[in-house]
């Protein structure tokens, strides 16, 4: 059988279908990944620039390179884009069969694809934690791009203590915010949230991920105890194949359109 007419088919035979999603569905809109060859961690110290005392001594130490890393990261989020792999997961949540994005991203792609049940274990770049009462607020993406543009690109008078007007002061307390992104060594903090949709799952589709980011990574091994079925989508490999039920070698953006073409064909 047509391997996109088989994951239709499981689809239409299961009722509670969550998707998990990695680095790869974010890299067809142009965010490369992390950890890959040519990756973010081969131009930038993660022991630097992934974690947040790594952050401060970098910001006290190289501005320049502070300057240079955040300059590149909104070049890269300004421009990118969902794809056909999020679309493809919007249009199986409006043909009411997937309940709940489970994502590593923070690039809120999958909103802005127009998906209403998303929850983001790693957080996300365009919300904001406040460090003295941890209260979240939702910010607009394409403001704080260009007031971090605007900051940035102002060599000449850039300074790192300045990067602290970005995010708007906290509604409830005043206090100052942070990114409500998880750094190397911080909590999960929707890791329980992610585990018991998770296990409510009668089928999981994993797309783009390379199963090596744990504890996330091992959400689609809680599915699977549960007797969720998995499909994996991912072109680099089958990195869940002890636990899965159909494989496709394709990128997301390359496979969900067709999955969702056998779906509407079989309804």
């Amino acid at each position: 059988m047509d391997p996109y007419e088989k994951v239709a088919r499981l689809l239409l035979e299961h009722k509670n279908i969550s998707a998990f999603t990695g680095a790869g569905i974010s890299a067809e809109s142009g965010i490369p990944t992390f950890r890959d060859p040519g990756g973010l961690w081969d131009q930038f110290d993660p022991d630097e620039f992934g974690t947040t005392g790594g952050l401060i001594q970098a910001a006290l130490k190289k501005p320049a390179l502070i300057r240079d890393f955040l300059l590149q990261m909104v070049d890269i989020f300004d421009r990118a884009k969902p794809n056909p792999g999020h679309y493809g997961l919007k249009s199986l949540e409006e043909l009411g069969l997937l309940k709940t994005i489970i994502t590593q991203n923070i690039d809120h792609l999958h909103q802005e694809a127009g998906n209403q049940r998303v929850i983001e274990v790693h957080g996300s770049l365009f919300r904001g934690r406040c460090l003295s009462c941890g209260r979240k607020q939702q910010l607009n993406k394409a403001e704080l791009l260009a007031r971090a543009r605007k900051l940035l690109e102002d060599e000449e008078h850039f300074e790192v203590g300045k990067l602290a007007e970005l995010l708007p002061r906290c509604p409830a307390c005043n206090g100052v915010s942070r990114p409500d992104v998880v750094m190397f060594g911080e909590q999960v903090l929707q890791l329980p949230e992610a585990i018991a949709v998770a296990e409510q799952s009668d089928l999981m589709l994993v797309l783009g991920t390379s199963g090596v980011v744990y504890p996330a990574a091992a959400i689609p091994y809680q599915a699977s105890e549960r007797n969720a079925v998995i499909i994996e989508i991912n072109p680099s490999g089958n990195y869940y194949d002890s636990i899965c039920e159909c494989y496709i070698d394709s990128p997301a953006g390359a496979a969900m359109p067709k999955i969702i073409d056998r779906l509407k064909d079989l309804l």
